[in-house]
């Protein structure tokens, strides 16, 4: 990966977002030690993100560009070898706006395809998501040669729809410009940066925990989730831009999977053993299944290095040291 790297100039998208957050810090591990990488981050708000990641002002590697991916079209040009696209608002507000996260994920990706092309950009990765499976059958992890799609005459689709559609726009892309291109499904994540409270199980839970509130489960805790940790994610990431291959879809994401019942359970016994954890709900039909396959991931050297128990000590960790301040859901975004 580091060959693939050094001397490159990479445009990152989504850059003070959760991935953006850990691929900066990689980023910057790598030109610490001798990989020369330039990086133009994209962000509508990169100075409130420097308040809080002060470690990132003044980088010498680093450009920052104040913009909204939509509006690429008019942010000056810079030639780039690489692009990372992992701009998507992935907060619960975003899904109350099904026709915005529409217009988000199809013009802000062709916005970044067109820049990509125009700049001289020779590959490109793709954040997709697990979403686009739709429903996962129950203990059959997801492949990335499935025919499962959502079912797209549902509204609360639109997400899922959006990243499918993505990945035809960079097809077309490909054919006709020439640039590669590679694809990704992104699951569930965990680690310091994490939205506590948002929509997210594993954020809650770790919230409830530090604040001493106990654990409640509305839910009857069956559905199955797996978590990669945000380090590991970024490595991903980047070698999946460097050596993956064009056209191709990778998942991103664990294949160890538990029951939310399970990992409510674990951040107990982690972070408050004396806390009270309550499942109030009661199964009323098939449970949700929402784990990857990982195959073609593990045949290039990546797997979930970071275990489950130490993915959600480092997450209180990281609240302990910000004085428990539950993290906005906006920072995120």
């Amino acid at each position: 990966m580091n060959a693939a790297l050094d001397g490159k100039h990479l445009l990152l998208t989504g850059a003070t977002g959760f991935f953006g957050k850990w691929l900066l810090a990689l980023l910057q591990r790598l030109n610490a030690g001798g990989t020369h990488i330039q990086v133009i981050a994209l962000s509508r708000d990169p100075a409130r993100f420097l308040v809080a990641h002060p470690e990132h002002a003044g980088e010498p590697w680093l450009r920052w560009i104040i913009s909204d991916v939509r509006a690429l079209a008019a942010v000056h040009d810079s030639p780039v070898d690489l692009v990372l696209h992992a701009a998507t608002d992935t907060s619960s507000r975003a899904h109350e706006q099904p026709l915005e996260i529409f217009a988000s994920v199809i013009d802000g990706t062709r916005r970044v395809l067109e820049y990509a092309h125009r700049n001289g950009a020779s590959r490109l990765l793709l954040t997709g998501s697990g979403a686009q499976y739709g429903a996962i059958p129950d203990g059959q992890p997801a492949k990335e040669s499935s025919a499962l799609a959502c079912d797209s005459r549902l509204a609360l689709n639109i997400y899922g729809e959006s990243k499918r559609m993505q990945e035809t726009l960079a097809a077309v892309y490909m054919h006709q410009t020439g640039i590669d291109v590679v694809m990704t499904r992104c699951f569930a994540f965990s680690g310091p940066g994490l939205a506590l409270d948002g929509h997210f199980a594993i954020g809650n839970f770790v919230r409830d925990a530090l604040r001493g509130h106990g654990i409640t489960l509305n839910s009857s805790g069956q559905a199955m989730r797996s978590y990669l940790h945000g380090a590991d994610l970024a490595v991903w990431l980047l070698i999946l831009l460097a050596e993956g291959t064009a056209g191709h879809a990778y998942n991103v994401g664990s294949d160890q999977a538990l029951s939310v019942a399970e990992l409510a359970v674990l951040v107990q016994q982690r972070l408050a053993p004396d806390a009270q954890l309550s499942i109030l709900g009661r199964a009323d039909g098939p449970r949700s299944y929402y784990v990857p396959a990982i195959d073609e991931a593990r045949a290039l050297g990546l797997a979930p290095w970071t275990s489950l128990e130490d993915s959600i000590d480092a997450m209180a960790s990281w609240a302990r040291a910000y004085n428990n301040r539950v993290v906005p859901e906006s920072l995120v975004s």
